[in-house]
């Protein structure tokens, strides 16, 4: 069995290390520039409050950081006051607000929560963790050897561990040397004493010690004996890692070489393409069945389907193969993933109890070489099996991917009727204020395309009924989801709308109960029944027909007369004579309106103009046909 670590370094924003074991992906690590890692970490910390219902305390570790502190999380005997650590108590009986400390990161910022710290702090080694304040020592729980354990037992106690410092040998400690042991002790021993140091030179709160980087991490961790070299693409990162590796583990120093082909290195063992798998929400299975991972709030969901899985002797067999190759992608993807918290697992139903044990025992030997503490039980008769494995760090996803803007990480998106829908009530919800009199609604163009197209109507009553002026507007820039409202207070005194006359009504001389026309609707020139106009532009005239009907309560009614004789011509004979008849007009039809993605707001024609405008021009009619008679 070949294992290589590779180390891509080829570009500053993004550093990648991956193992392939015979051709195949086995571990694979990511750290961007911009998102590195804060577990390991150690800050000069200040508690910023105490909460007792949630037997924690926030502490400020940085500038515009906070971290969580859980009651679990404190070691007693590193605070000034010693208390039984089996004694816990309340946790403002020992922390006040303000008050300093150390603290180590434990746990990786997640969904928005802060990281976790931790006043037990863990300093790892190539074979040993150094733990200070805690005085007991022990033996890795993964290493399961009764004689090596108890080798490993004799040595610890050989070991010259100063009080007040506990130690844990870690798997990589198998077949080491008392020797090794105590030259890895004594570099840990000096990296404790710089961190003392280091918190009493820096202010209160700051970090002042940052754990290695993904380079030397992941050598210092996962360099075990199987891998046969360590490939690095870096001349400077090679220089590092190469020192790192004289200094902690000289035996492995000569395992790093410098590569210098001409072919990308990840593109040489033809990972790429594995990697992006990564990514990817479906995994196909060597059968010919799959997986599906999608990942909540609360937990992961992997469902397995047979798909176009091969048939085997029976149906039975050919779920439990299916499976069975589920289980071992599913040990493997949730290492390249990072994925940790709670899995559910839906298996394809099997009748035979043997063939669940099968399958079982397949994801427990799967997982045996992961590093991340984990707990699995058994199938469900109901087909699920449960895993709850450690959340180290982030997923690769968070590292690599943003949430999509449109769909909030959904994966849907609203169709264009309920989005134009949802704007409408929302713009009928802001018209009833009595103090708005206009309002700016700017939409992405295909809803807005469909609200005038369909919902004119609605536009039109909600103006009549308040007399409100309603603009659309569309922009490229908005989501389908998105919306801007802008509303404009009346600057005119409040005019109370003026309710449409019923149908059963006698239609005033001039005009039928059912002609008048809202403005911004184009009409057919033989359907017109006002008089002529004057040649003024549009925009002139909506506000010559504003002005008066805002003045109309204070001027007296000659004066409002000869303000009409000068706006309006006087009308011909035959449509004064057509309207006398109150001849209904021929119906019209909404033709259907796009919105030009490039038209300003201020550019567009209003929806209709104000019920009391049209109500001032009808009495203008009927009493110039009167005068006239």
């Amino acid at each position: 069995m070949s294992k290589i670590m590779l180390v891509n370094v080829t570009h500053v924003e993004e550093t990648r290390v991956a193992v392939v074991e015979n051709g195949v992906l086995a571990a694979y690590e990511i750290e961007t520039l911009n998102r590195t890692s804060l577990k390991g970490n150690i800050y000069n910390a200040v508690v910023d409050s105490v909460h007792a219902s949630l037997e924690a305390a926030f502490v400020r570790i940085g500038p515009d950081m906070n971290g969580f502190l859980p009651l679990d999380q404190i070691n007693f005997r590193l605070l000034p006051k010693q208390v039984d650590g089996r004694k816990f108590g309340k946790v403002g009986q020992h922390l006040k607000t303000g008050q300093k400390l150390l603290v180590q990161a434990v746990r990786e910022p997640f969904h928005g929560k802060p990281p976790t710290v931790s006043t037990y702090f863990s300093l790892p080694g190539r074979f040993l963790v150094l733990m200070p304040g805690v005085e007991s020592s022990g033996v890795s729980r993964k290493i399961e050897d009764g004689k090596q354990r108890d080798r490993l037992r004799k040595i610890i106690d050989e070991l010259k561990v100063p009080d007040g410092f506990g130690v844990i040998v870690r798997t990589a400690g198998i077949g080491q040397t008392k020797t090794e042991l105590q030259r890895d002790l004594r570099y840990l021993l000096r990296l404790w004493e710089s961190i003392q140091r280091a918190s009493q030179t820096h202010e209160f709160p700051s970090r002042v010690y940052q754990e290695a980087d993904l380079v030397i991490r992941t050598i210092r961790d996962h360099l075990t004996p199987d891998i046969m070299e360590v490939l690095v693409d870096s001349k400077e990162t090679f220089d590092n890692a190469q020192a790192f590796a004289r200094d902690v583990m000289p035996k492995r120093a000569k395992t790093l070489k410098l590569y210098t082909g001409d072919r990308p290195l990840f593109n040489k063992f033809n990972l790429e393409e594995q990697i992006e798998r990564i990514y990817k929400r479906r995994v196909p299975l060597p059968s010919g069945g799959e997986i599906v991972i999608d990942g909540t709030e609360a937990l992961t969901a992997i469902d397995v389907n047979s798909a176009r899985s091969k048939r085997q002797g029976d149906a039975e067999e050919t779920v439990t193969v299916t499976n069975v190759e589920a289980a071992e992608e599913i040990a493997r993807q949730l290492r390249l993933r990072d994925l940790g918290g709670l899995i559910v697992v839906d298996f394809i139903d099997m009748a035979l109890p043997r063939n669940k044990k099968r399958v079982e025992k397949a994801i427990r030997d799967a997982m045996k070489g992961d590093r991340a503490r984990h707990d699995i039980t058994t199938i469900s008769k109901l087909g699920l099996m449960e895993i709850a494995r450690q959340r180290i760090k982030g997923s690769k996803m968070a590292a690599s991917y943003n949430t999509c803007p449109a769909c909030d990480g959904h994966g849907l998106i609203k169709n264009v009727e309920a989005a134009a829908l949802s704007a409408l009530r929302r713009l009928q919800t802001r018209g009833t204020r009595s103090d708005i009199g206009r309002i700016r609604l700017t939409l992405a163009p295909d809803v807005a395309n469909w609200l005038l197209n369909h919902k004119r109507e609605d536009i039109l009553s909600l103006e009549r009924q308040r007399g409100v002026h309603v603009e659309i507007a569309s922009k490229e820039s908005l989501l389908r989801h998105e919306s801007q409202y802008e509303a404009f207070v009346s600057e005119e005194p409040a005019v109370s709308p003026v309710p449409e006359p019923p149908a059963s009504a006698t239609p005033v001389a001039g005009e039928t109960a059912k002609s008048e026309t809202p403005a911004g609707r184009q009409r057919a020139p033989a359907e017109t029944e006002e008089p002529k106009r004057d040649d003024k532009p549009a925009e002139d005239k909506r506000d010559e027909t504003s002005t008066a009907s805002a003045a109309g309560e204070s001027e007296s009614r000659e004066t409002r007369r000869r303000r009409r004789r000068r706006r309006r011509r006087r009308p011909s004979d035959d449509e004064s004579s057509a309207a006398g008849d109150g001849a209904k007009p021929p119906a019209e039809s909404v033709p259907a309106v796009a919105v030009p993605t490039n038209l300003r707001a201020d550019e567009l024609m209003p929806a209709a103009t104000g019920a009391a405008q049209r109500a001032e021009q009808r009495s203008s009619r009927h009493r110039g046909d009167r005068s006239r008679k």
